[in-house]
C-alpha cells in the first residue's frame, strides 16, 4: 500500500513542478511539499527521513554557494563575463563566447549561477544589437548544461554521483573521461547554432561595432573580489589536493569539507560576511534536503520497484550495453522526472544493480547523458526553467517549449553520441 500512496505524492509533486509556472509554486517548495506528505502519510518514519539527507552534498552546496556569491557580490564575475563577450570581433565569435565561453565557466562555478549572471547580459546585447534575445537566451541555455557536464562540481547531480558512486578520486575521473568530449561538444554545439541561425547573425552584422556591444565596467568591490579569487582557486586546489592525499593513503579529505573550508576561509577574510550569508540561494540546500527524503520514501517503499521489473536492467559486466540502457535512461526519464532527482533515484538503483566505484564508464555515462538530457525539453535541467524565468521577470519573452525542443534534439543526439564513443572507449 505504501508503494501506492509514494507513487500519488510523487504524481503532486510532479505536477506542481512541471506547471511551477502556471501554478507560481517554486520548485523547492514543490519538493518540500512531496518530502512533508511522505513523512505525513508514513511512508518513511522521521528517523528515516532525517537519515537520507546526505549532509555531505548540502554542505558542499552551501560552501560552493557562498563562494559564488561573494564572486558575484563583488562583481567579479559580471567583469569577467563582459570582458569575454567584449572581446568577440563578429557576431559569430559573440555566439562562441555565450555557448563556449558561458559553458567553461559553469564548469567550476554550478550552471545555475552562470545563468542568472547570464541573462542580463543577453538582454543588454540583444538590445544594442536589435536582435531576437532567443538568440543568445538558447546559445547560453545549452552552453552551460554542455560545460557543467565536465566537473562533478558542474551541476547538482554530478555532485551527487561523485558522493554516491563511490568511485576514487571524482575530480580526476570527471576531467578525465568528460573534459575532452565536453569541449568538442560545445565547439559543435556552436557550429549548429551558427548554421541554425544563419539569418539573425547577419542581421547581427549590420548593427555589430566591434569594441562598442559591452563598455568596460569596473569591479564593485576590488578587496571582496581578490578574496574571493584566491578562496575560490585555493579550495579548487584543494579538491585536487584531497584526492591525491587520498589516493596516496595519507589523509582521506572528503570534498563537501574542503568545500566548507574555504566558505569558512571566505566568511572569517570579509568584511561582507553577513552579506554575503544572507545572498546564498537556500532555496537549493531546502530543495536537496526535500528531494533526499522523497527519493527515500520512493525507494524504500518499493515505488521504483514497480516500475523496474519492466524495464531491462543495466548490466554491471557488460559495458556496452549498461552503458547504452543508462544513456537512454537519463536522456529520457529526465525528461519527466528533471535530471537532479533522477540521478538520485538511479543512482540508487545502479548501486542495488552491483554497480560500484570501480564501474568508473557507468558512472560517467550516468552524469554526461542526465546532464545533457537538459537540452533536449525545457523540462530536463533546472537552469533551463532558471533562464526562462529569469528573462521573463524583465520583460523579455524567452524561448517556448517547442522552439527550444526543435534545435534541441538535434544538439542533444550529437552531444550523447560524442559521449558515448568518448567515455565508452577510453573505459575499453
Amino acid at each position: 500500500m505504501k508503494e501506492y500512496v509514494a507513487l500519488a505524492i510523487f504524481a503532486i509533486v510532479y505536477v506542481l513542478i512541471v506547471g511551477r509556472i502556471k501554478f507560481r509554486v517554486p520548485i523547492w517548495v514543490a519538493m518540500s511539499i512531496g518530502a512533508l506528505l511522505v513523512v505525513l502519510f508514513q511512508v518513511i518514519d522521521i528517523e528515516s527521513a532525517i537519515k537520507s539527507i546526505q549532509i555531505d552534498v548540502i554542505l558542499f552546496l552551501f560552501g560552493m554557494f557562498s563562494i559564488v556569491s561573494s564572486l558575484d557580490r563583488s562583481g567579479l564575475l559580471k567583469v569577467v563575463a563582459t570582458k569575454m563577450l567584449a572581446k568577440a570581433k563578429t557576431p559569430e565569435l559573440l555566439l562562441m563566447a555565450f555557448v563556449v565561453g558561458m559553458g567553461l565557466l559553469s564548469a567550476f562555478l554550478v550552471n545555475d549561477t552562470i545563468a542568472l549572471v547570464g541573462i542580463p547580459l543577453v538582454i543588454y546585447v540583444s538590445k544594442h544589437l536589435g536582435t531576437r534575445p532567443v538568440v543568445l537566451l538558447l546559445s547560453l541555455a545549452f552552453g552551460i548544461t554542455i560545460g557543467s557536464a565536465m566537473t562533478p562540481i558542474g551541476n547538482p547531480q554530478n555532485l551527487l554521483i561523485a558522493v554516491q558512486s563511490g568511485i576514487s578520486l571524482p575530480f580526476t575521473n570527471f576531467i578525465k573521461f568528460l573534459a575532452i568530449p565536453t569541449i568538442l561538444n560545445l565547439f559543435v554545439t556552436w557550429y549548429i547554432l551558427k548554421i541554425y541561425f544563419k539569418k539573425d547573425l547577419l542581421q547581427m552584422s549590420v548593427n555589430y561595432k566591434n569594441n562598442n556591444i559591452l563598455e568596460s565596467i569596473p569591479i564593485e568591490d576590488p578587496k571582496l573580489a581578490k578574496i574571493s579569487l584566491v578562496v575560490l582557486l585555493l579550495t579548487i586546489s584543494g579538491f585536487f589536493a584531497s584526492e591525491i592525499l587520498s589516493f596516496l593513503h595519507i589523509f582521506d579529505l572528503r570534498i563537501s569539507l574542503v568545500s566548507l573550508i574555504g566558505a569558512m576561509t571566505l566568511y572569517a577574510a570579509s568584511s561582507r560576511r553577513l552579506e554575503i550569508l544572507k545572498s546564498v540561494n537556500y532555496h537549493i540546500l531546502v530543495f536537496f534536503a526535500a528531494m533526499f527524503v522523497l527519493t527515500s520514501a520512493l525507494w524504500s517503499s518499493g515505488a521504483i520497484s514497480l516500475f523496474l521489473k519492466h524495464l531491462p536492467m543495466p548490466n554491471p559486466e557488460n559495458v556496452f550495453q549498461s552503458s547504452t540502457v543508462i544513456s537512454v535512461y537519463s536522456t529520457t526519464v529526465s525528461q519527466v522526472l528533471s535530471n537532479v532527482p533522477f540521478v538520485a533515484l538511479y543512482s540508487q538503483v545502479m548501486s542495488a544493480g552491483g554497480f560500484t566505484g570501480s564501474h568508473i564508464v557507468q558512472w560517467m555515462m550516468l552524469a554526461c547523458s542526465s546532464t545533457i538530457a537538459g537540452n533536449l525539453t525545457i523540462l530536463g535541467a533546472a537552469s533551463t526553467i532558471i533562464i526562462i524565468q529569469a528573462a521573463e521577470s524583465r520583460g523579455v519573452k524567452a524561448f517556448t517549449f517547442l522552439e527550444f525542443f526543435k534545435i534541441g534534439i538535434v544538439i542533444t543526439l550529437v552531444n550523447v553520441v560524442i559521449y558515448y564513443l568518448f567515455v565508452v572507449y577510453l573505459g575499453i
